[in-house]
């Protein structure tokens, strides 16, 4: 049974991501989709402005003037000229696609007023027949700004939105037009019907729902797979943290592991060197002593115990001087004449580098030593000594197996073996590497890279 502090806690960061993703998505489509709209409709509606007054403008030259100056008062309404006006203006009206109303205007002070008007009228005030037209000189007192600035400074103007009135709401255009000596005489007005409008209007709606319900789709499918992928990256980075985990658990169980054994292997090597040293001197014990005090160095390498003591020293001098003068040292031209660190640990490492535990002498295969530094900082340098071997194929690979083994099986530890595996625990001990590169067939290098640090003031 689970515990309360055991029970799986519900993510819902992952949902909450997939919402946000979702309403931002949705929030800049949208937004976006919607100033489309408005500025293709209002193309349109400028693309219907323009057409409605280029008509207007034409059919107010058709007009005359002079003729339509006479109209003055309503006893013109019978007149046979005033009857052919509103005939043209009806032939004019006709011609031209969705205009309800064609309709001429005057101004005196600052009352508008009616000339001619024979457009069939609708039924505005709901009595069953068609309202009648405004007559000759019949004031129009909600006339529009278009209208009013059209007749105030005589020049051709149209609605920017359309206009409500007694008649109904429509576009409406206006033109001047004037008399035979050039004198502004009045101006013809032009309603156009909303049907134009509202049929360009339709498909812009439906292609911006529809481009809103795609959006809207995505956003959905998006923000689920955010959600999804999120909850799914959770899982494994959940499964990662518990495999880092274990695996560090096991590491460290491991190195307990490691250091109780070499603790253990320390005292058993202690206690033959002691049962070594208590006896007569003879060869056989002589060489126990010195297998158990080799024994004794690797465990406490392996433990990693290392001296704690430093000095500034010259790794140069102190490689030659550890080697035969017949062996070439190679050093590098940016290795600084001295360097702070524990150069007995140094001394040590060369040399079981490049020494026989059996004989004491200098490896026969030992070929050449090159000296040089790396990653440089301002307090510390890394040591890189390269070490050319050429050697039987055998020897090879036991340093190659030993460098790269941490755990080092006893069946590898003869005396030779047993001095090279101290010397790749004590540089692990000491923060460094070791690495084997084979060149060819006989020949191989092991790389030596220990940190130290730079000359310091005593």
């Amino acid at each position: 049974m689970l515990t309360p502090s055991s029970k799986p806690r519900r993510n819902w960061k992952p949902a909450i991501e997939g919402i946000l993703f979702t309403l931002a998505w949705l929030t800049l489509t949208n937004i976006t989709i919607y100033f489309i709209y408005v500025r293709a409709v209002e193309a349109v509606k400028e693309q219907i402005r323009e057409g409605l007054l280029r008509n207007v403008s034409a059919a107010a030259t058709m007009i005359d003037g002079d003729q339509h100056k006479l109209f003055t008062s309503k006893a013109f309404k019978n007149d046979q000229g005033y009857v052919n006006l509103i005939t043209r203006l009806e032939r004019v009206r006709k011609a031209s696609s969705d205009v309800k109303y064609a309709y001429t205007n005057i101004i005196k002070g600052d009352k508008v007023y009616f000339i001619a008007n024979g457009s069939p009228q609708g039924d505005n005030d709901k009595d069953g027949r068609p309202d009648e037209a405004p007559q000759l000189m019949d004031p129009y007192p909600d006339a529009g700004l278009a209208l009013r600035n059209a007749l105030r400074f005589q020049k051709p103007t149209v609605d920017k939105e359309p206009y409500t009135d007694a008649w109904g709401t429509f576009y409406s255009a206006y033109a001047p037009f004037k008399d035979s000596r050039g004198k502004f005489v009045g101006t013809l007005g032009m309603d156009l019907e909303l049907v134009t409008l509202k049929a360009r209007l339709v498909p812009i709606g439906v292609a911006a729902q529809r481009a809103a319900l795609t959006s809207d789709i995505l956003a959905i499918l998006f923000g689920a797979a955010v959600w999804f992928f999120r909850s799914r990256n959770r899982i494994l980075e959940e499964q990662r943290g518990l495999a880092i985990g274990e695996k560090s658990k096991v590491e460290l169980e491991r190195i307990q592991e490691r250091s109780s054994s070499a603790i253990q292997l320390e005292a058993i090597a202690t206690k033959f060197q002691y049962q070594a040293s208590s006896v007569p001197s003879q060869t056989k014990e002589n060489k126990t002593k010195n297998y158990a005090s080799a024994l004794i160095r690797y465990a406490r390498a392996r433990q990693g115990i290392r001296s704690s003591s430093g000095e500034n020293f010259d790794p140069a001098v102190l490689i030659k001087s550890a080697l035969p003068p017949d062996i070439s040292i190679q050093v590098s031209s940016e290795l600084p004449t001295l360097i702070w660190g524990d150069s007995k640990e140094l001394d040590i490492i060369i040399k079981s580098l490049c020494y026989s535990t059996t004989t004491s002498t200098i490896l026969s295969s030992l070929e050449e030593i090159s000296l040089s530094v790396k990653n440089e900082q301002l307090n510390n340098i890394c040591l890189v000594v390269n070490i050319r071997f050429c050697d039987s194929n055998s020897a090879q690979e036991s340093r190659a197996v030993l460098i790269a083994d941490r755990d080092h099986p006893e069946h590898v530890f003869d005396e030779n073996s047993l001095q090279f595996a101290t010397c790749v625990e004590l540089v692990r001990a000491l923060g460094g590497t070791l690495s084997h590169e084979q060149i060819n067939e006989n020949v191989e290098v092991v790389s030596l890279i220990l940190p130290f640090d730079k000359f310091k003031e005593v």
